[in-house]
């Protein structure tokens, strides 16, 4: 079945132009065209689209406008926003509703890439009211004191923007969303972001102060399940610096190594996605996982059709994180469907999982079958076994002598 886009801009050429690039997809993709959001509107009611891409400024109802209730009536369909406008008000005003951000005018090939992720994207959940929830997401829950930590910082004037990003850095949640908009085109950056860190300098202070503090990007874990996902924050900053520490053992790139930490954060941020979202369900399932020789991956299945690594990389994909990450959050248990040839942040990140679980107790630590050594002699990476770990516990011993 063809995937189906609906462009919306109010200059008939632009519109022209789009449908003429996109001819030689046509045995693969649907576009309709929209020359103002009521259009638009009323296009989406009569059938679904995949994919809705609009400018932002047009008369009557604008690109933020439309994509707002684009969000409430068609949750499922992904929510582009294509503009030559960069200012801090549109950057405030866009990214609660869009997923991701074009620069106009935008590189037909970059156009048709992020189109194929965007619906490759789409086939990796089933369910159908997983993907509105997922749609809908404006944030993913941080812990609440590194939340009120951060708030804190960016209200006080002693605070330094190394400060705010250390902070940051430490949690699933807003890294997520500091690297989503860093690698929005808002920021016209040539080269993709993977550091928490480095988004938030790229960012600025008076960007985030305006975005945390007026727009709300941040949000807090609140009563969702913070007892029982507690632990995560511990385990998932453990697995980031393991892997960054293996990606080192490799004499991997900066570029890998920084890859590597933050897949390592965000390798559970499914989680987190399924308990703000389906907070009651998902009490079930971790209830019946903590229940002898049960794995989390298995009752997560049979509630929801899925596991908590496809609905992280989902969304991390939509929102336009780099293929590296999202692989690795999507296959960090199972590397092998992945079929890697060579070391990647995938790779670390299988093994900083399995030693993380292998040297602290948390729960459902079980959930990993193991260490997928069968793949790692194929790529001949199993004789690194011994280095990586030993660099993993002298990691580990620093940490608890600290």
């Amino acid at each position: 079945m063809n995937k189906r886009i609906l462009f919306v801009d109010d200059e008939p050429m632009i519109l022209q132009g789009i449908q003429h690039s996109l001819r030689g997809m046509r045995a693969e993709w649907e576009v309709s065209l929209a020359n103002s959001g009521a259009e638009a509107l009323e296009t989406m009611a009569q059938a679904p689209f995949d994919v809705v891409i609009t400018d932002m400024r047009m008369p009557g109802m604008d690109g933020a406008q439309l994509l707002d209730v684009v969000k409430v009536r068609f949750p499922r369909t992904v929510r582009i926003i294509l503009s030559g406008q960069s200012d801090r008000e549109t950057i405030l005003r866009s990214v609660g509703p869009s997923h991701q951000y074009l620069s106009k005018p935008c590189d037909l090939d970059e156009l048709k890439q992020r189109l194929r992720r965007a619906f490759a994207l789409r086939d990796m959940l089933n369910d159908t009211h997983l993907k509105e929830v997922i749609g809908r997401l404006k944030t993913v829950p941080s812990l609440p004191a590194l939340y009120v930590a951060v708030t804190e910082a960016l209200r006080s004037s002693d605070s330094s923007i190394t400060d705010i990003g250390n902070l940051i850095a430490q949690d699933m949640g807003m890294s997520a969303k500091v690297l989503q908009l860093v690698n929005s085109a808002f920021f016209g950056l040539s080269n993709r972001v993977s550091s928490p860190r480095q988004a938030v300098l790229l960012i600025g202070i008076e960007n985030l102060k305006a975005l945390v503090l007026s727009v709300q990007v941040f949000s807090d874990l609140g009563g969702h399940l913070t007892r029982e996902l507690g632990f995560l924050w511990n385990h998932s900053m453990s697995t980031a610096s393991f892997a960054k520490a293996i990606a080192r053992v490799e004499l991997s790139s900066s570029g890998v190594r920084e890859d590597a930490f933050t897949a390592g954060l965000l390798h559970d941020v499914g989680r987190l996605v399924l308990a703000s979202a389906f907070g009651a369900e998902y009490r079930e399932v971790l209830k019946r996982a903590a229940e002898p020789g049960v794995l989390l991956a298995s009752c997560e299945g049979d509630a929801f059709g899925c596991t908590h690594n496809g609905v992280g990389a989902y969304l991390l994909g939509l929102w336009g994180l780099t293929d590296s990450i999202v692989e690795a959050v999507a296959w960090h248990h199972q590397p092998v469907h992945a079929q890697p040839n060579s070391f990647s942040a995938l790779i670390a990140v299988h093994a900083a999982d399995y030693y993380d679980n292998q040297m602290h107790i948390h729960p459902f630590s079980n959930e990993t079958s193991g260490m997928d050594e069968a793949l790692l002699d194929q790529i001949g990476l199993q004789r690194q076994l011994p280095s990586w770990e030993k660099a993993c516990r002298e990691l580990a011993s620093r940490s608890e002598n600290a």
